[in-house]
């Protein structure tokens, strides 16, 4: 589904202090709060739309590291700027951004 397989935005744990790429910590998170795989969007969907000024909307959204596998609140991550986000979401393409797993 994702256009570039091997496109990465590496996302900073703050429990663990280790970096894994998103398409992971959308894995992880939705492996725990998916219900019938069609529940939790894309991590990188909750990041662009953060970032785009709904960050209210997300700052209690729970997401899963994938390293540590400890359950984060959004508003605890550093979120990575607009352009990176922008250009990640790019290489992946739309269809993957606005996927729901």
């Amino acid at each position: 589904m994702r256009q570039n397989e091997n496109a990465e935005l590496l996302i900073y744990c703050s429990r663990c202090s280790l970096r894994a790429n998103e398409y992971n910590w959308t894995l992880e998170t939705a492996s725990l709060y998916s219900v019938k795989g069609r529940e939790t969007p894309t991590f990188i969907y909750v990041l662009l739309d953060s970032a785009r000024g709904n960050k209210a909307q997300w700052e209690n959204f729970k997401v899963v590291c994938p390293r540590c596998h400890e359950k984060i609140i959004l508003r605890r991550l550093t979120i990575p700027s607009i352009e990176l986000l922008e250009e990640y979401a790019a290489e992946v393409g739309l269809e993957y951004v606005n996927s729901f797993y």
